[in-house]
């Protein structure tokens, strides 16, 4: 009889505990696979994970050797991660195959009930995954595939002791406790390098998603405070202007429809043309409110540029800041000029207001969260690539915005051109 080091299994089997931690990897980027370790799949990503167990049954069914007359094998892993992905019937059916397969590699007298060890595997831990999903998280993982291993051992046991054939089997015990451990501690790691990818990925989408509530959180507050107090001073204007000049009037209504139908849009990014349309509806209405000799408004925007896609809402903050802390600060004369140009894949916008006269005082006072609100959108939407800054001129301020153009959004806007 060969002499037994428990040493040598040991390393012979944790050599290949790697391997599995490769297969994890990889079950992660399958995607029915991943369905099944986050508990979403449907039915027939369970056959996924019947084939993961089949193949990692054989593989560990040929990583076998002999100790003292007995066949030592892993192949308990793949049975186990089929159950634990795909449920008892996964479990069973990658038991029984990963058993038939390993009967061709024993004697007629022990394959049977190897078989149904194998098939017992299956079924108990797709039980336990399927009623006690807890048993098999964590550290769990291990105690619970102990555990399973366990009857495995007493059903091959007490199946040779019946029929007489148990010489061989029980003086190996050793060997068969060494091999309890590995297959615990490959289940372990398997289950363990898999929702440890998933959980990062899902961390990871958890924070788009964040961001992007976080967007559209700025976009709604921004909406929520042009709404009422906007439309008051507005409908206050059209009342006013519909006696002396009705035409001009009726030009109102229509820029204040155009604009609320562009607030309740609600795009998800808009063509930079559409923006300063939306801002010049927005200036018209203000125009009419402080007087056409108060506000004049000018635009530059290349028709190679309109196409060009921007975040919502962008001008908005920023035309509403030139009127309200700029030349509605004065009493003379003003100037708010709208322009965009493009430096080598950089898009700059440049919202300027220029007035003269004296000061007035202000109407409200500004707390720069509008501003502030567009610095963070930008940042959550294009990094360090994207900024946005303030800068002091001889009669105002201007603010200018750079934005980072794909080639195909200019190709496109020189088509349109």
């Amino acid at each position: 009889m060969e002499s037994f080091d428990a040493a040598t299994l040991l390393i012979e089997l944790a050599e290949k505990m790697g391997l599995l931690a490769a297969a994890a990897l990889v079950a992660v980027l399958f995607p029915p696979l991943r369905n099944r370790l986050l508990g979403v799949g449907r039915r027939r990503d369970k056959l996924a994970a019947v084939v993961l167990g089949l193949g990692l049954a054989a593989w560990g069914a040929m990583l076998g050797f002999h100790v003292g007359g007995e066949h030592i094998n892993v192949r308990a892993i793949g049975v186990l991660i089929a159950a634990i992905l795909g449920g008892w019937k996964a479990g069973a059916l990658a038991g029984l195959g990963g058993g038939l397969f390993y009967s061709a590699l024993v004697d007629a007298e022990t394959a049977p009930w190897v078989l149904a060890a194998s098939v017992t595997d299956g079924v108990l831990a797709g039980v336990v995954a399927q009623r006690r999903p807890r048993w098999f998280s964590g550290w769990r993982v291990f105690v619970s595939s102990i555990g399973i291993q366990a009857i495995h051992l007493v059903v091959v046991g007490v199946g040779l002791l019946a029929v007489g054939h148990a010489a061989r089997y029980l003086p190996a015990w050793p060997a068969h406790l060494v091999k309890l451990v590995v297959v615990a501690s490959g289940v372990t790691l398997f289950v363990t390098v898999a929702r440890l990818v998933v959980s990062r990925e899902e961390q990871a989408i958890a924070l788009v998603e964040a961001r992007a509530a976080a967007d559209t959180a700025a976009l709604e507050s921004l909406r929520r405070r042009l709404e009422p107090h906007f439309l008051f001073n507005a409908l206050n204007v059209v009342r006013a202007t519909i006696r002396r000049d009705p035409a001009r009037a009726r030009e109102l209504v229509s820029d204040l429809a155009d604009l609320y139908r562009y607030l309740l849009s609600h795009p998800d990014e808009a063509p930079l043309a559409a923006e300063v349309d939306h801002a010049q509806a927005y200036l018209a209405i203000e125009r009419a409110r402080l007087g056409d000799e108060r506000l004049e408004v000018t635009v530059a925007l290349p028709d190679a540029l309109g196409a060009v896609r921007v975040p919502p809402l962008l001008l908005q903050p920023l035309v509403e800041n030139a009127v309200k802390h700029g030349v509605g600060r004065r009493d003379g004369p003003g100037t708010v000029a709208l322009r965009a140009r493009l430096e080598e894949d950089i898009l700059v916008i440049e919202v300027e207001d220029t007035a003269s006269g004296k000061k007035l005082p202000p109407m409200e006072r500004g707390s720069g969260i509008a501003l502030e609100t567009l610095r963070r959108r930008l940042a959550k939407r294009y990094g360090e690539r994207a900024s946005l800054g303030l800068s002091p001129t001889g009669q105002g301020m201007k603010a200018v915005v750079r934005l980072p153009v794909e080639e195909s959004e200019l190709l496109e806007g020189r088509e349109a051109a």
